[in-house]
C-alpha cells in the first residue's frame, strides 16, 4: 500500500524538516502540508523539507487559488521543483471556507462566484507558464498579458485538485495528475462517493487519477487515549460540526438528530461542551484510530473504496503512529 503523511501548519519548521526526514526513512511516498492564512507559510515548509530529503515527494495540501496568483504559484513551484531535484506536488483548491471572506474574498453562493470556473483558469495558466511560451490569457478571473518564464522547469510537477465538488472531482480528474478527496474527514462510504465522481472524469480522459485522501489518524497502544486525543483535537469538532456531511454518517449509526446537541454547543462557543458531545461512533467512522493493527485495517477500508494514495493526518503520538503506519504501507 502506498502511503503519505499529512500535518496542519501547526508544527515549527524544524520540527517538519525533522519530520521529513523520518518519514523518508520509513518508507512513506510523500509528505503534505496544509496551508492557512494565519499559520506558517506552506512554501517555507516545503522548502524546509527539501534541503532535509533526498527522496521522498513533498506537496501542498492545498495552496489556495484566491490568495495565489497562478503565476505566482507557477514559478514558485518550478523554484521548489528545481530545489528538491523533481520532488514536488503542487495541490490546490478554494478551501479556507471560514477565512477567505476575511481578506475579503467570497465563496458563496457559488452560482455567483464560480469556484469551478476559477479552478479551471487557474490550471491553464499554470501549464502555460510551465510550457515556457509567452503566455496571453483573458479570462473572468485571470488575465496574463506576453508574459514567459525566464527559467525552464526541470522536471514535469503533478498538479493535485482538491475538491468536495462532485463537479469538481470529476473535472480534476480530465486535467490533473490527482485528486484529493478530503481535507482530513470522511467516512469509507462517503468517501467512494467522491471516487465515484472522480471515475467520470477519469471515463471522460480515457486514464486514472491517483486519488489521494487525507485521514486524521490517531494511534496509541492504548486505544482509549488515541480515540480521546481525537476527542480533544479541536479541527475535528469543528469539521463536525461545520463541513461532514449527515448522510456520510448515517450508515454508520451517527444520526442528525444525535449530533444536534453537538452542534448547538459550538454554535454558542461551548468548544468544551461539544467536545465532550462527540458520539464514539463518529470518531470510529470518521478517522483512524486505535492501536496499529486495527490502523491497518481501516486503511484497508479506504483503499477499498477506490483510494490509491491515503495520506494520514497524526495527531497524539505522532511517532508511534508513524512507525505503526510504515509497517501497514
Amino acid at each position: 500500500m502506498k502511503l503519505a503523511l499529512g500535518f496542519n501548519p501547526v508544527l515549527g519548521i524544524a520540527e517538519s524538516a525533522r519530520v521529513a526526514v523520518s518519514a523518508e526513512g520509513l518508507g512513506f511516498d510523500s509528505v503534505w502540508m496544509h496551508e492557512s492564512l494565519f499559520q506558517r507559510d506552506v512554501v517555507t515548509y516545503i522548502s524546509a523539507m527539501a534541503g532535509a530529503t533526498r527522496r521522498i515527494r513533498l506537496g501542498s495540501g492545498v495552496i489556495n487559488t484566491f490568495t495565489r496568483h497562478p503565476v505566482t504559484a507557477a514559478t514558485t513551484f518550478a523554484t521548489l521543483s528545481e530545489l528538491s531535484g523533481g520532488r514536488v506536488n503542487l495541490g490546490l483548491g478554494v478551501g479556507s471556507f471560514p477565512t477567505i471572506p476575511l481578506i475579503g474574498h467570497q465563496i458563496f453562493p457559488v452560482e455567483k462566484t464560480r469556484p469551478l470556473l476559477r479552478l479551471k483558469e487557474y490550471v491553464k495558466v499554470v501549464k502555460m507558464v510551465w510550457k515556457g511560451e509567452k503566455v496571453d490569457f483573458d479570462g473572468e478571473f485571470f488575465h496574463v498579458h506576453n508574459l514567459t518564464m525566464g527559467f525552464k522547469a526541470e522536471a514535469d510537477i503533478p498538479i493535485f485538485i482538491a475538491s468536495l465538488s462532485p463537479k469538481t472531482q470529476a473535472y480534476a480528474a480530465t486535467v490533473a495528475d490527482g485528486v484529493i478527496l478530503s481535507p482530513a474527514l470522511n467516512t469509507a462510504w462517503g468517501t467512494r462517493r467522491m471516487v465515484e465522481n472522480v471515475e467520470r472524469g477519469e471515463a471522460k480522459r480515457g486514464r486514472p487519477v491517483e486519488r489521494a485522501s487525507y485521514m486524521l489518524t490517531s494511534l496509541d497502544p492504548d486505544a482509549k487515549k488515541a480515540k480521546e486525543a481525537v476527542r480533544d483535537y479541536y479541527f475535528f469538532v469543528y469539521q463536525l460540526s461545520e463541513v461532514v456531511r449527515p448522510e456520510v454518517l448515517a450508515p454508520y449509526g451517527v444520526t442528525e438528530e444525535a449530533l444536534k446537541p453537538l452542534k448547538e454547543a459550538w454554535k454558542k462557543g461551548d468548544v468544551a461542551g461539544a467536545k465532550k458531545l462527540i458520539p464514539d461512533e463518529a470518531i470510529e467512522a470518521l478517522t483512524v484510530s486505535g492501536t496499529g493493527d486495527h490502523a491497518a485495517e481501516r486503511l484497508k477500508e479506504y483503499v477499498k473504496a477506490g483510494v490509491t494514495l491515503p495520506i494520514a493526518m497524526p495527531i497524539g503520538n505522532v511517532g508511534y503512529a508513524m512507525e505503526q503506519l510504515s509497517r501497514a504501507a
